[in-house]
């Protein structure tokens, strides 16, 4: 590896990572991909089930709304880099794209198009082809890719960064990207070590947990229902002042529904896990009569729903129809997504630049902000390490 003092330094080659690099030309000067562990994008090739959901259809105007509190502050992002711009990106790369039903998609707004696509893939619908053109794209950029390769501390003297390396080597440049993901598949690289060492600086951490994962709930009464799916049940997340009260709402959503032998899980548990904390209260509202349920959901409430003689009390079984309610064990540690990281007070997210550091960025799953399922997180990594890459050109240019 060269001792020279690099321009940029990325730490992380999942998709954030790779995403810059492969937005950013480096014109001749030198930059270096950092990964921890052996394999590029590990975490990419696993997203939509090895189908890699890209991005989503629709407006870019309705993106906002599906990440929470964080959307306000990253509407910039979302609207300088796009899904049509991602979208047109891959496609300008050999990248066809498909609906979730295989239909094509086009790269435009119209019919057969991006407004109504909803969740988005490359039509092989193999993660692999977009990993491979990142990656592509990035070696035509000149970047220096590094595997095995994992940060383990970071100082700033007389202007430059100073990156230290588990294997005793320490590598130095200008400017620094944290890319590094967030905690979830730790043996991807995402192990949240980066986060200590962002803290050590002196930077806000907002206390990452796993998001978009199954939900565990104590005396869990549904194993036997595991793999049967309620589409357009409303879960409701209780804060922790309402256990007893149920007042205080933390989140309310509404979507399929999925049992497994331990948990909940579906897409509207998944949306709201990261709003249910160990301790807590969640609500199933099934939206339905007992008639339009399966009938083993339907048996598995009549047995719930029995008195000390055997007999089912009616007003129990109608009760369990608008709130059966749990109390959360534990949300699965191997989330989708993170919830929680780099605390967005601390960064400039017109230029995705650290406030307190010069020569500092973060992006992606690193900063504290995540969206639902759908493609929404892959177009947050895609939009931010975007706007961080016009920074850095930018800046180039400058100097």
């Amino acid at each position: 590896m060269n001792k020279e003092v690099y321009e940029i330094i990325v730490i992380g080659g999942g998709a954030s990572g790779l995403m810059l690099a492969a937005n950013l030309d480096l014109g001749g000067a030198p930059g270096l991909v950092l990964e921890g562990s052996s394999a590029l994008g590990s975490k990419l090739l696993m997203s939509g089930g090895g189908h890699c959901n890209i991005t989503h259809g629709g407006s870019v105007k309705d993106f906002v709304y599906a990440y929470g509190s964080e959307g306000q502050a990253l509407r910039r992002c979302l609207y300088r880099h796009s899904n049509l711009e991602l979208a047109r990106w891959l496609t300008g790369r050999g990248i066809e794209l498909a609906d979730e039903n295989g239909d094509p998609v086009g790269a435009y707004y119209g019919p057969g198009g991006m407004d109504d696509a909803g969740r988005v893939f490359p039509a092989s619908m193999k993660s692999k082809d977009v990993l491979d053109a990142l990656v592509e794209e990035a070696a035509s950029n000149l970047w220096q890719i590094e595997t095995d390769t994992k940060a383990a501390g970071l100082r700033r003297t007389d202007g430059i960064w100073e990156v230290s390396l588990m294997n005793g080597y320490e590598v130095m440049a200008r400017n620094v990207v944290i890319a590094s993901g967030g905690i979830t598949y730790p043996e991807t690289g995402s192990d949240g070590s980066v986060f200590e060492m962002l803290s050590e600086l002196g930077l806000g951490i907002d206390e990452p947990r796993s998001a978009l994962a199954p939900v565990y709930v104590r005396d869990y009464p549904y194993a036997d229902l595991a793999g049967i799916s309620i589409p357009d049940v409303t879960v409701i997340a209780f804060s922790s002042d309402a256990v007893n009260t149920c007042k205080g709402k933390a989140a309310k959503m509404k979507g399929d529904l999925l049992f497994t032998h331990d948990g909940f899980s579906g897409p509207v548990i998944l949306n709201i896990s990261k709003y249910a904390e160990p301790g807590e209260l969640i609500r199933l509202c099934y939206n339905k009569e007992m008639y339009e349920l399966p009938k083993r959901v339907q048996r598995a409430l009549r047995e719930r729903s029995r008195g000390l003689l055997g007999d089912i009390r009616t007003n129990v079984l109608a009760s369990y129809l608008d709130h059966d309610d749990f109390i959360v064990k534990g949300v699965d540690k191997r989330g989708m997504v993170t919830f929680g990281g780099v605390s967005l007070d601390e960064v400039d997210m017109q230029t995705m630049s650290v406030k307190r550091f010069d020569g500092l960025y973060v992006i992606g799953e690193a900063l504290n902000a995540d969206g639902i399922t759908g493609g929404y997180n892959l177009q947050m990594c895609w939009s931010t390490a975007s706007v961080c890459a016009d920074t850095l050109r930018e800046k180039m240019y400058r100097e």
